[in-house]
C-alpha cells in the first residue's frame, strides 16, 4: 500500500512478497531504508529488493492533469517502454512525478489494476480522465501487438497536434476578444454616464426624438438609475457561459451547432476525416487488420453523419465489399481521396495512403482556421464600430430633433 510522504523524505522502491506468496512491486516513503523495511515488515510483506529513488520534496495540488501534461505522461511511458522499462514500473515513475493530486491517483488506480490483471487500455478508460478516446483504444492495440511503447509515442503526437491547434485558435482569438471585451465596455461607459447627461438636455422635449433615440435614452436613464444591478447580471451572464462551457453536453451540441455554421462546419469536417484517418493508419501500421482498424478509429468520432457512415462502412467491409467502394457508398470522401486509398489497397500499402489522407485534411484544418481567424478580427472591428456609430446617430438624432423644435 502506497503511503504518501512528506517533503523531505526518502522514496524507495521495493520487490516484496506478500503473505498470499504474491510478489508486490511498488514504492515506499521513509526517513531512511531501516524505517523503509519495518514500514514494510509491519504490512506483512518479506522484501528482496530495496533501492532509494530520491528526495520527495515535490509540492502537491490538488487539481487533475492539464492537457499538455496528459501529452508529456504518454510521452515519458512511451520513451521508458522502447528503452524496455516495464510499463508498470514505467507507470509508477511517472505516477511519482506528477504534482497533481488527482491525476497522481488515477495511475495509482491504473497501477492496481494492472497488478489484478486487468488490461492497460481498460485500465486507463476506467481510471483515468481527460484522455480521448483514441488513447485507450490505442493502448489496448499496443499492448495486444507488443508494441505498447511506439503506439503511446502515436497517441501522444496526436494530442500534441490537437493540443497545438487549440492554442493557435486561442492565440488568434486572443486580440478579437480583447477588442469586443473593450468596446462592450465602452458602450457602457457611454450608456451609464453620458447618455444620462444627453436625456437631462433634452428634458420634456424627449418625446419630439426619434424613435431610436428616445429608446437609447431610456435605456441609459434605466442603466444609470440600477447601475449595481446591471453590473450583477453581467457577472451572472459570464458565470453562466463559464458553467454552460464546462458542461459536456453543452459543448457537444455546440459541436453539432458549428457543423451547420457555412465556415465552421467545413473546418469540423476535415478536422473529423483527419483524425479518423491517423487513427486507422496508427491501427494499421501497429498490426490491426482493416475492419478492426476502422473500427478503432470510427470510436473517437463524434455523433453525426461521418461516424453513422463509418458505422455502415464497417458493414460493407464485412460483406466483402473493397475500402474505397465501402467509402464512397457511405462517406463524403472525394474521388481523389477514394483513389489514393484504392492504390493503398492493391499495393498493400493501405496504412501510409491513410496517413496520407490525414496529412492532407490536417493541412486544410490549418489552412481553414488561418482564414476563419483573419476574418474574425475586422468582423470584430466593425461590430463595434456599427454599435458605437449607432449611438453616436440616435444621440445627434435626438439633438436635431430638438433643434428643429426650438428653431
Amino acid at each position: 500500500m502506497i503511503q504518501a510522504g512528506v517533503p523531505g523524505e526518502l522514496a524507495f522502491r521495493y520487490d516484496a512478497v506478500g503473505q498470499d506468496g504474491r510478489t508486490v512491486r511498488d514504492l515506499v516513503h521513509a526517513s531512511d531504508e531501516a524505517s523503509a523495511l519495518r514500514r514494510l515488515a509491519a504490512d506483512g510483506l518479506v522484501v528482496t529488493r530495496l533501492r532509494a529513488v530520491g528526495a520527495l520534496n515535490i509540492r502537491r495540488t490538488r487539481r487533475e492533469l492539464r492537457f499538455g501534461e496528459r501529452v508529456l505522461v504518454l510521452r515519458q511511458l512511451a520513451l521508458m517502454v522502447n528503452a524496455g522499462v516495464p510499463l508498470l514500473e514505467a507507470l509508477e515513475t511517472v505516477r511519482d512525478g506528477l504534482d497533481a493530486d488527482v491525476g497522481r491517483d488515477q495511475f495509482a488506480a491504473v497501477i492496481a489494476a494492472l497488478m489484478q490483471g486487468d488490461s492497460f487500455g481498460h485500465a486507463l478508460a476506467t481510471h483515468t480522465s481527460g484522455f480521448p478516446a483514441y488513447v485507450h483504444a490505442l493502448a489496448s492495440v499496443g499492448e495486444a501487438s507488443g508494441r505498447i511503447g511506439e503506439v503511446l509515442a502515436d497517441a501522444a503526437g496526436q494530442m500534441d497536434f490537437e493540443h497545438r491547434l487549440q492554442r493557435e485558435l486561442i492565440n488568434a482569438l486572443t486580440y478579437p476578444l480583447f477588442l469586443m471585451c473593450a468596446g462592450v465596455g465602452a458602450i457602457g461607459f457611454i450608456l451609464i454616464n453620458i447618455v444620462p447627461r444627453f436625456s437631462a438636455m433634452i428634458g420634456d422635449h424627449i418625446d419630439k426624438a426619434p424613435a431610436a433615440s428616445r429608446l437609447l435614452l431610456q435605456v441609459g436613464d434605466y442603466l444609470s438609475a440600477h447601475t449595481t444591478m446591471a453590473g450583477l447580471i453581467a457577472a451572472g451572464v459570464v458565470l453562466a457561459a463559464v458553467t454552460a462551457w464546462r458542461d459536456r453536453g453543452f459543448r457537444q451540441r455546440l459541436y453539432r451547432l458549428g457543423r451547420r455554421a457555412p465556415l465552421v462546419g467545413g473546418l469540423l469536417k476535415a478536422r473529423e476525416i483527419a483524425l479518423w484517418s491517423r487513427l486507422a493508419a496508427f491501427a494499421l501500421a501497429h498490426g490491426v487488420e482493416i475492419l478492426n482498424a476502422a473500427a478503432l478509429a470510427r470510436q473517437a468520432m463524434p455523433d453525426g453523419q461521418l461516424r453513422t457512415g463509418l458505422l455502415a462502412f464497417e458493414s460493407d467491409l464485412k460483406a466483402g465489399r473493397p475500402v474505397d467502394i465501402a467509402l464512397a457508398r457511405n462517406t463524403t470522401l472525394s474521388a481523389m481521396d477514394l483513389s489514393l486509398l484504392r492504390a493503398g489497397q492493391r499495393s498493400g500499402a493501405l496504412a501510409p495512403m491513410f496517413a496520407a489522407l490525414a496529412d492532407k485534411y490536417e493541412g486544410e484544418l490549418r489552412d481553414g482556421l488561418k482564414r476563419l481567424m483573419s476574418l474574425i478580427e475586422p468582423t470584430a472591428i466593425g461590430l463595434i464600430a456599427l454599435v458605437v456609430g449607432a449611438v453616436a446617430l440616435s444621440l445627434v438624432l435626438a439633438l436635431t430633433s430638438i433643434y428643429d423644435t426650438v428653431y
